[in-house]
C-alpha cells in the first residue's frame, strides 16, 4: 500500500514525511504537493531539495485555475468563512489524482490538536472520506463512493498531539533543516502571503519587491474584475491595522498598500529578508544555532 505523505513544504508536513520514511522505507513513500501559484519561491525549493534529499518521489498537483487567476475569476480573495483556495487548490485537484488511481493509500497528514479549537477536534486516524458516506461532501460524490467501495485511503496523523516546538525538534534531530522562512520569522509558510499573514510576516512581503509588486497587483486585477463602479477588492479583512490607517474604504477594509505602510512605520517590526539580524528572528528555538 502506498503511503502519500501531504507537503506543502511546512514544518508540520517536513515532520511527517521524516517520520513516514523511517516507519515505511523510503520506496514506499511518496510526496504530494499542492502547488497554488502564490508559493514563495523558498518554499517550492524547499519542497524540491529535501524530496531530493530523502530520495522520495514529489508529485506535484496543480488546480484547474492557481491563486491569482482564481481570485479575478471569483471577484472576491479567501476568507475564514470562504476558504475556496484550500479547496480549489489543494483539496480538489488530490481527489481528482486519488480517483485516477487504481490501489489503496495511507494519506499522512501534519495536523496538530495544538494548531485551533477545530483541528483539535480532528481524529487521529480516520477515512479520508469519511464525510462522503454521512452526506457532507459533494465534489465529485458519486466518483467518490465508487472508488470507495473497491479502495481504501485511510488518514494517519501521526504528529497530532505534538507541539510546534517538538515539529522543529524532530526535523532538526533528524539532521534537516526546516523551511528557511522560518528562519526569517515567519509562522506559517503556505502561500505567501496569506489571508491570515501576522503583520511581521506582512513586512516581509512589503520589503521585498517582487512579493509587493506581486500582491498590488494582483488586488488591483481582483478590483478591475468587479462590475459595480466603485467596489474595491481588499486581500486583507478589516481589523488587520487599526481603523485610523484606513485612508481609501470608508468601511476599515484596508488595501494591501494601506497595510504594507501600516507594517513598514515600526523599527521593532524586523524584516524578514535583513541579511545581517542580530539575533534570531524565528518564534522556534534552536533554528539560529
Amino acid at each position: 500500500m502506498k503511503v502519500v505523505v501531504l507537503w506543502s513544504g511546512g514544518k508540520d508536513s517536513q515532520a511527517c514525511l521524516i517520520h513516514s520514511v523511517k516507519k515505511y522505507g523510503q520506496k514506499n513513500v511518496l510526496a504530494v504537493f499542492c502547488d497554488t501559484g502564490w508559493e514563495h519561491e523558498i518554499t517550492v525549493s524547499h519542497v524540491e531539495e529535501v524530496c531530493r534529499h530523502m530520495g522520495v518521489e514529489l508529485l506535484t498537483l496543480r488546480g484547474e485555475k492557481q491563486f491569482e487567476e482564481l481570485c479575478i475569476h471569483k471577484r472576491i480573495f479567501p476568507t475564514g468563512t470562504r476558504r475556496f483556495c484550500t479547496v480549489e487548490l489543494k483539496v480538489k485537484p488530490f481527489i481528482d489524482w486519488i480517483l485516477d488511481q487504481d490501489e489503496s493509500f495511507i494519506i499522512v497528514q501534519g495536523i496538530r490538536a495544538s494548531e485551533s479549537a477545530k483541528r483539535a477536534m480532528f481524529e487521529v486516524e480516520c477515512d479520508y472520506f469519511k464525510g462522503y458516506h454521512i452526506d457532507r461532501a459533494t465534489y465529485r460524490k458519486a466518483d467518490v463512493l465508487e472508488w470507495a467501495k473497491t479502495h481504501d485511503a485511510s488518514v494517519v496523523r501521526p504528529i497530532f498531539n505534538w507541539s510546534a516546538q517538538q515539529v522543529i525538534d524532530y526535523i532538526l534531530d533528524n539532521g534537516q533543516r526546516p523551511n528557511e522562512l522560518y528562519e526569517r520569522g515567519c509562522s506559517r509558510v503556505g502561500c505567501f502571503p496569506c489571508v491570515y499573514a501576522r503583520i511581521n510576516e506582512i513586512k516581509a512581503v512589503a520589503n521585498d519587491e517582487k512579493y509587493r509588486n506581486r500582491l498590488i497587483r494582483l488586488e488591483k486585477d481582483v478590483t478591475a474584475a468587479i462590475t459595480k463602479e466603485g467596489v474595491q477588492a481588499n486581500f486583507f479583512q478589516t481589523g488587520k491595522i487599526p481603523l485610523r490607517y484606513c485612508r481609501t474604504n470608508k468601511n476599515g477594509s484596508p488595501t494591501v498598500e494601506e497595510v504594507f505602510d501600516y507594517a513598514t512605520r515600526f523599527d521593532n517590526l524586523p524584516s524578514l529578508f535583513d541579511d545581517y539580524a542580530d539575533s534570531c528572528m524565528s518564534i522556534y528555538h534552536g533554528l539560529c544555532e
